[in-house]
């Protein structure tokens, strides 16, 4: 890997009150905790004048004077000459860099040397001449330009033509919340049984409240429980020119309508926490801009992103998002329109319930830990995510590790099975190794007694109920094979690894004695790859190992059915491409580096590229769906893809790597990697950071938000195979 870059982010910056501080704080501290101590983030905050005298937080190392054009000439020299600076991030509004335009900006980017990514918060679709000459002028110094929605592209990329090809669309963060009804958080607030609409973000004039609390009466009549919150402070620039005028205008107009029990303002700057949970509480948010050439707006992404409804004025966001039927669009300044939007949807209490659940769906890839993704990704800068085990934890009970999620929320309807225990297994050894040995070896003794659990007699259960812990008839339909062998896998990985407890070590071993007698009859190909991975490591290099013989005799048939099944454009073991392919050219690479035996080597790698020519398509991986697989001389499917193909593919290509000593093989495991990250066919990311779960599969129609042992565990099994290469 490279050297630790760094970024450095041009930009308002909190404590200032302003939507674009807030913005580039909320991204910074999401690409922080994706990246731990593998990115540094470094501030240049903007302030007002000289006389601001902010405390910043330690991430700000700069301060830069918006009207003084020399602080930002002499800032340029500054980065230039600092060699860890990889690349500027530029969050821009021509309102907060001075001069006319901003143009006070192009004195550091006209001498910045380093790579600059600009993304423009307002995109004006007729703009004034100096405007469009300072716009274009940005462009031509930007590496890449961001935009937050696609009408922002198609406007930029229509007037600035220097822009084509440098435009990438990524959309405004939203703040990670599980989903909920508002019950709950309105008896929090002192609301209950309470209709609750809400408005929120810095007050001026542009907001146009007005004319909500205008429609008030006609809603109040049909809904006399309808509350309508205004959350929010005012502008510190406003305040500064005309004070609370605007503040004291809407008290008035309240007091007008007779609507005291019924508008109720917050006069604060809200935390992100105090507003999540208003959020939360509201069963329709009011985006009330007067602004329709308002590129995108940051309340109005939070409020979907809580999954809640929207009505909004027809600004450029709205347009382009209410139209999935996430809420209301009505004209600006039409109270009429306002009170028919709220009426027809508090008129459908199960509409506005699905609505509610459709916008949180549709916003997951907004989280900010998406959008940092995206920000690295477009700044060519490879990541691997901290480890984060709250998800593993959270799915494990005191008997083991859950089958299957409900969301987030473990579902112990499906009870548990061995596949993911044997799993969950793996994953702690290989934790352990890398230190983690506090954290997980709790969890490692549950699923190690799991196994034992599963043993009835000569034969193992894959599939036990909840609460009674018994085995269910699902054990007798399925032929468990590969369940066998993935569980011997597991409990070698445990008894070679010399960091675990002694007694968890022991009792993995008792286990082994009890089924490893069986390792030489399977029979399937996959049974076979999982049985020659776990002998290989009980016998750790030493080929007078009496499993040596048992690896070559599965090895041979792998080889056999591939010369059987192969011909010209074929190169595989079977006539078609199902789950799981890379483990079978893996174990021929392992058992061919152990016994020094170069045809399993030739055909473990000529097997493992037929598999990377079809599965890797213009950088992105494309696991094979299991909606029709890939059979011979047919079309591939590509649904549904799930993360255990990625994972068995990342851990093949780093046993390549480590075999055939080609650094090709790396390349192409950080790409597959990088497919649970959001380089894959949707572009969604499907590792969720703030508990380190993985969405369970991307389907024709999108992702499925469950987040189950399988996915969970196939992410960590990758996540950590992947830094063996670092």
């Amino acid at each position: 890997m490279t050297k630790k870059p760094t970024l450095v982010f041009l930009s308002t910056y909190p404590p200032r009150k302003c939507g674009i501080a807030t913005f580039t704080q909320d991204l910074v501290h999401s690409i922080e905790k994706l990246t731990g101590p593998t990115v540094e983030c470094k501030i240049a905050a903007l302030n007002l004048s000289e006389s601001d005298a902010y405390e910043y937080p330690k991430e700000v190392y700069w301060q830069l004077i918006q009207t003084q054009k020399e602080d930002f000439s002499e800032f340029a020299e500054t980065i230039n000459n600092d060699d860890s600076v990889s690349a500027v991030v530029i969050q821009h509004e021509y309102g907060i860099y001075g001069g006319e335009f901003g143009d006070n900006l192009l004195a550091f980017t006209s001498k910045c040397k380093k790579p600059i990514s600009i993304t423009f918060h307002t995109v004006i679709p007729d703009p004034p001449y100096k405007m469009q000459n300072v716009t274009s002028e940005l462009i031509d110094h930007a590496t890449r330009i961001v935009v937050l929605t696609e009408t922002s592209r198609q406007i930029i990329e229509s007037i600035y033509q220097n822009a084509i090809g440098k435009v990438v669309i990524i959309p405004h963060g939203i703040h990670p919340v599980s989903f909920s009804a508002p019950g709950h958080f309105k008896n929090k607030l002192m609301y209950t049984n309470k209709t609750l609409l809400t408005t929120f973000g810095l007050l001026s004039r542009s907001k146009g409240i007005e004319y909500v609390i205008k429609a008030m009466p006609k809603v109040v009549k049909q809904f006399p429980d309808v509350v309508y919150l205004i959350l929010g402070e005012t502008h510190p620039v406003v305040r500064l020119q005309e004070g609370e005028s605007y503040r004291n205008e809407l008290y008035e107009l309240v007091d007008k309508l007779h609507l005291k029990k019924h508008v109720k303002f917050y006069d604060k700057y809200f935390s992100v926490d105090d507003l999540l949970t208003f959020l939360k509480a509201t069963d329709i948010y009011i985006s009330t801009s007067l602004a329709p050439n308002q590129a995108v707006s940051g309340t109005f992404s939070y409020a979907l992103g809580t999954g809640r409804a929207v009505v909004s004025t027809d600004f450029a966001q709205a347009k382009e998002y209410l139209h999935k039927d996430l809420g209301e669009i009505v004209p600006m300044k039409n109270p009429q329109a306002y009170a028919d939007a709220i009426i027809k949807l508090l008129s459908q209490k199960k509409k506005l319930y699905t609505i509610h659940r459709r916008a949180y769906n549709a916003t997951r890839n907004m989280v900010w830990s998406n959008v940092a993704l995206e920000y690295l990704k477009n700044l060519d800068v490879s990541i691997i995510p901290e480890i984060n085990l709250k998800h593993l934890i959270d799915m494990t009970d005191d008997f083991g590790m859950f089958q299957f999620a409900k969301g987030k929320e473990a579902d112990s309807e499906f009870g548990y099975t061995l596949d993911d225990n044997a799993r969950a297994a793996v994953a702690c050894s290989l934790l352990i190794k890398k230190g983690q040995k506090r954290i997980v070896t709790k969890e490692l003794a549950k699923y190690i007694k799991f196994i034992e659990h599963c043993i009835e007699g000569d034969k193992l259960l894959n599939y036990i109920d909840y609460p009674e812990h018994m085995a269910t008839e699902q054990n007798n339909l399925e032929d468990l094979q590969d369940t066998y062998a993935r569980t011997l896998w597991a409990l070698s990985e445990v008894i070679t690894n010399e960091k675990i407890p002694a007694n968890i070590r022991r009792d993995a071993n008792k286990i082994w004695k009890k089924i490893s007698l069986k390792a030489i009859d399977v029979t399937h190909l996959r049974s076979r790859a999982f049985t020659i991975k776990a002998l290989c490591n009980i016998v750790n290099g030493n080929k007078n190992h009496p499993f040596t013989e048992i690896i070559k005799k599965h090895a041979e048939h792998m080889v056999n059915a591939f010369y059987d099944k192969t011909s010209e454009h074929w190169h595989w073991f079977e006539h078609e491409l199902t789950y799981s392919n890379a483990i079978i050219p893996e174990s021929l690479l392992l058992a061919g580096c152990l016994l020094d035996n170069r045809e399993f080597l030739e055909v473990g790698e000529k097997a493992l590229g037929f598999l990377i020519k079809h599965t890797f398509i213009n950088d992105l991986y494309f696991p094979i769906g299991q909606n029709g697989w890939f059979k011979k001389r047919k079309a591939r499917a590509h649904f549904d893809q799930q993360p255990e193909d990625p994972a068995s593919m990342v851990l093949a290509l780093t046993t390549a790597w480590r075999c055939l000593k080609d650094p090709k093989y790396s390349h192409l495991a950080f790409q597959c990697f990088s497919w649970f990250l959001g380089n894959n066919m949707l572009g969604y990311s499907m590792y969720d950071y703030t508990d380190g779960s993985s969405f369970d599969a991307i389907t024709p129609s999108g992702v499925n938000h469950n987040q189950g042992a399988e996915s969970l565990l196939s992410y960590l099994l990758a996540r950590l195979k992947i830094e063996e290469i670092v």
